[in-house]
């Protein structure tokens, strides 16, 4: 027999009900005992465990214990405190974690983490056996947290990048709100590049609109800002930008909304030529 302790009853459940979802598929007993202790039994271990019991423990590890070991290296190894920073961080680890910040190059060179956890259960588990989820992870998971400290580490790297960006757009939000326009309205054609046209849809040529810069709030702002079109937008502070674009998403658009807010108004390119 099998014995498994969990700390509390909800991870005990969780597994439990997991292995219950395969008993028609295999051949084995399990049970919960006071709510925390689960028991396995079978006639054949061998197809059990790495069947059965390995891809039960690599969901619960994943989906269970993995946002609690995030949380707790995010407090113990790099000393967050605040709750807003280490949820924020937390949720830049699991999106990093899912493959949404593909970008990020380190990642690409990483084994799946799920390889980790597998050959440290397939090297571990026997018939016969009774341990502790605790005890597992501190002595034999050790790969796989040092795996969640890496991440942790590049999820606290874009934490602080996301912070700078934060204050960048406020502080360029509100050099925006103080400053005088010096047009009232401004329209952006979007394709492959930016085209910039005046309020009555004459074209404002690269040039010309370097002439428009602040050069004294460019030079003293602690972060690069685009001198194509970001520093003049900026420098003109418009009251109305529209923006002609099938690609909303893009990376400039989604900054000059940030920092123009409601004065942005959005239309797709082919409506440029009607109006």
């Amino acid at each position: 027999m099998l014995e498994i302790t969990f700390q509390t009853e909800k991870e005990a459940s969780y597994l439990h009900q997991l292995l219950n979802t395969e008993k028609e598929n295999f051949d084995f007993q399990a049970a919960l005992l006071n709510g925390t202790v689960l028991t396995c039994e079978t006639d054949d271990w061998e197809t059990f465990i790495s069947d059965v019991l390995v891809p039960s423990f690599v969901d619960f590890f994943l989906n269970v214990k993995e946002p609690r070991l995030l949380l707790f290296i995010i407090e113990k190894q790099f000393y967050f405190e605040d709750e807003d920073e280490k949820q924020q961080i937390l949720h830049i680890a699991q999106s990093i974690l899912e493959g949404e910040r593909a970008e990020i190059p380190m990642i690409k060179h990483f084994e799946p983490r799920e390889n980790l956890i597998i050959s440290a259960l397939t090297n571990f588990l026997r018939p016969n056996q009774s341990f502790s989820i605790e005890s597992f992870i501190q002595f034999r998971l050790s790969d796989y947290l040092s795996r969640l400290s890496e991440y942790v580490g590049l999820s606290i790297e874009e934490y602080k990048m996301e912070q700078e960006y934060q204050n960048f757009i406020q502080s360029l939000r509100e050099y925006v709100l103080n400053k005088k326009p010096k047009l009232s309205t401004i329209h952006i054609l979007h394709d492959t590049s930016f085209q910039v046209f005046n309020e009555k849809f004459i074209e404002i040529k690269e040039l010309e609109l370097k002439k428009w810069i602040d050069r004294e709030f460019i030079y003293r702002h602690p972060m690069y800002i685009d001198s194509h079109l970001l520093a003049p937008l900026v420098s003109i502070a418009p009251l109305e930008i529209y923006i002609y674009s099938d690609q909303q998403e893009e990376a400039m658009i989604q900054t000059i909304q940030n920092i123009f807010q409601e004065r942005v108004r959005f239309f797709s390119r082919a409506s440029f030529q009607k109006r």
